[in-house]
């Protein structure tokens, strides 16, 4: 009773705060719907990258009709992409595929209440790998190995406070679920309510905030838990471009460990260095009740490149992963890269979308491989990658080192592993890379090129995966509406159950259009 209590209460606030977006009073912007359809012929000699003595060869049709809709005003930001898979094959009688499937990506912002109320909602639906030991999800979309469809969305009121030029206060409220349509991996919701409170530009010399966090979990399969944050910190200003930094608080998890400590005081120290507008630097290190922290944020932009550095450590989960999924953004990358010719941003992100789908470049890079666990987990990654682009020729790289400790009881992901491979995800480490090559033949054509891999062990099993894929696409653009394009891919790794490795010859030709 109290659970659907609660859920009520839930809902109730959903519905509340989705009555507030619809209400906002909305000076009038021009909507912008674009339907989509993507036709594409796909022969394979592996439809369901199934070990090599299992393999079968098919020709698969592929139909995907979509839509992509925009509105920017100054009350609402809207955003949609959303694209609906069907598959059909030249042998009805074929296992490990699927028929159909959807991919989305929507968020709105809108301003409710001026200077006050602030409404945020995203959702997205997609697949995902379960386990990090076997085939992963490269751009074939009708295999039915080692995936699932995963359902996200959130909803997020807040409101901001100023105490003219002293301090500013922010309130936030969240509310989010996570579907992932598997069984042993729990379907769940959490609720989170921030509050903080920084100094304003009266604090010229030294800075100063307070936060506290407090989120809860309900999960269908792991117990219930809460997380709660407390912090301070401080910012003393050396000169113009170098800041020195502090924080310092408590964190608090209730999640059953092994008799591990799950809460404790910690502390940090660091620097930020601004020299140029091209160029930063932000370092720190400190004690978390998990042991040392550290964290980098590096950041070089030129006329012609973007170089990116970042290391992090941090307590996380899969469903928090999946609600903010971990890649190399396309879009931000050519963003920085594009900022030199076009300074200002709302031209410069319509350039960026165009040249996306005039090239037929990917919209993000994965960098670690995400995979399904109902246990908290510590994570530490690294991440390197650098763009670059001439007048014809534009390159993305990418590498990275991660390594993921389970630091909840290893019980709760034996319906998800099976016993035997319960502790598979005990603590595992992935390093891979990843790189994307595009050339411009012509104003209306284009070569594509690109390669990932990525190695996966598990220390606690000694088990280990690898993954690979290499494309070569050639694109044209027929007309301002109407693309194509013929690629040639090669993907090979691990099965699933990790006795026999599988690989993947594909052909496909396509055409876009939109209208």
């Amino acid at each position: 009773m109290a659970k659907r209590a609660a859920g009520r209460r839930r809902a109730a606030v959903v519905r509340a705060a989705l009555a507030a977006l619809l209400a906002a009073p909305a000076a009038r912007a021009e909507w912008k719907f674009t339907p989509t359809v993507d036709l594409r012929e796909t022969v394979t000699d592996n439809v369901a990258l199934t070990r090599a003595d299992q393999a079968k060869s098919r020709f698969v049709t592929e139909l995907t009709p979509g839509f992509t809709l925009q509105d920017k005003g100054p009350r609402l930001n809207l955003s949609a992409n959303y694209q609906l898979h069907y598959y059909a094959f030249d042998d009805n009688d074929v296992e490990g595929v699927r028929h159909a499937q959807s991919q989305l990506r929507a968020a709105a912002k809108a301003t409710v209440i001026d200077e006050l109320l602030f409404l945020d909602a995203d959702g997205a639906v997609g697949q995902q790998a379960v386990s990090a030991f076997g085939p992963q999800v490269n751009s074939n979309g009708y295999a039915s190995a080692n995936r699932s469809n995963v359902k996200t969305w959130r909803i997020s009121p807040y409101m901001l406070h100023r105490f003219g030029a002293s301090a500013t206060a922010a309130v936030r409220y969240t509310h989010d679920s996570v579907d992932a349509g598997r069984i042993g991996f729990g379907d769940s919701t959490s609720d989170v309510l921030m509050m903080n409170l920084n100094s304003g530009r009266t604090f010229r010399r030294v800075g100063w905030g307070l936060q506290y966090s407090q989120q809860r979990v309900d999960d269908s399969i792991a117990p219930k838990s809460n997380v709660k944050m407390a912090s301070a910190n401080a910012r003393y200003r050396l000169g113009e471009d170098f800041n020195l930094t502090a924080s310092a608080g408590y964190d608090e998890y209730d999640y059953q460990s092994d008799g591990e400590p799950t809460k404790g005081r910690f502390w940090q120290g660091g620097i930020e260095w601004t020299p140029s507008s091209r160029t930063s630097l932000v370092a720190g290190a400190g004690k978390r009740y998990y042991g040392n922290t550290y964290n980098l944020q590096a950041l070089h932009r030129s006329r012609r490149t973007v170089w990116s550095i970042n290391y992090s450590d941090s307590v996380t989960t899969t469903r928090s992963q999946l609600l903010l999924p971990a890649t190399i953004d396309t879009a931000s990358m050519l963003d920085r890269l594009f900022t030199a010719q076009i300074p200002d941003p709302a031209a410069r992100a319509q350039a960026v979308d165009a040249y996306i789908r005039a090239t037929g470049l990917p919209s993000a890079l994965a960098d670690s491989i995400n995979y399904f666990s109902n246990r908290y987990i510590l994570q530490k990654q690294f991440q390197a990658s650098v763009a670059m682009n001439t007048a014809r020729t534009t390159l993305i790289l990418n590498a990275f080192d991660s390594r993921r400790q389970g630091l909840s009881l290893i019980q709760t992901d034996s319906l998800l592993t099976g016993p035997a491979s319960a502790r598979i995800n005990d603590d595992t480490t992935q390093r891979g890379g990843s790189a994307l090559w595009n050339m411009r033949l012509t104003s209306r054509s284009g070569i594509n090129a690109s390669w990932t891999t990525s190695r996966t062990q598990s220390h606690a099993t000694g088990l280990s995966s690898k993954n690979a894929a290499l494309r070569l696409a050639v694109t044209r653009q027929f007309s301002p509406k109407v693309r194509g394009a013929f690629e040639a891919r090669r993907v090979s790794g691990t099965t699933t159950d990790q006795v026999a490795s599988y690989r993947e010859n594909a052909l496909s030709a396509s055409l876009s259009l939109q209208f």
